[in-house]
């Protein structure tokens, strides 16, 4: 199993939308995107099952899993990769992680599993522009990316810098 450090923690708590790849029965790539995302402890993320039978049909059939989260702004993320496990009503980490949902979203949005990844490798993504441009920095990156999306950088953001 591989440990989630610091930055991995808080590439995840900040990205907005990631995305799962699981291997449909026939051996193609499923890829479905993910905004429940969340750190379960140092070695588990965790994911609500909203509106995806594939995803949860292809971890129950074959649990290897990669979730790819890339902060659109520092052009930088994380590939984890792992196997999955679905939790359903009655389980405890279900039970849990739907509680904290509810306390974020509402009960207006169905949740119909969590699914519980063992992160067993994580290898960092990063834009080519950290290697090719010359003086490339995550705050400047970040600023650029800020005002092509027409976003004044937020108060966190500029911390973070």
């Amino acid at each position: 199993m591989a440990k989630l450090d610091s930055d991995m923690k808080d590439v995840v708590r900040r990205t907005n939308l990631c995305f799962a790849a699981t291997i449909n029965a026939d051996g193609s790539p499923n890829l479905s995107p993910k905004s429940t995302l969340t750190v379960h402890d140092d070695e588990h993320l965790l994911f609500a099952n909203i509106a995806s039978p594939r995803t949860i049909a292809n971890v129950r059939r074959d649990p290897r899993i990669e979730i790819n989260c890339i902060d659109i702004f520092s052009r930088r993320g994380y590939r984890f990769k792992g196997e999955a496990s679905v939790r359903s009503a009655g389980d405890p980490v279900y039970e849990r992680f739907v509680a904290d949902l509810r306390r974020q979203v509402g009960d207006t949005i169905p949740i119909h599993d969590a699914v519980l990844v063992t992160v067993l490798s994580a290898r960092p993504i990063l834009s080519p522009a950290y290697t090719y441009v010359a003086g490339t920095t995550e705050a400047g990156l970040r600023e650029v990316y800020a005002r092509k999306y027409g976003m004044a950088p937020l108060a966190t953001e500029a911390h973070a810098q």
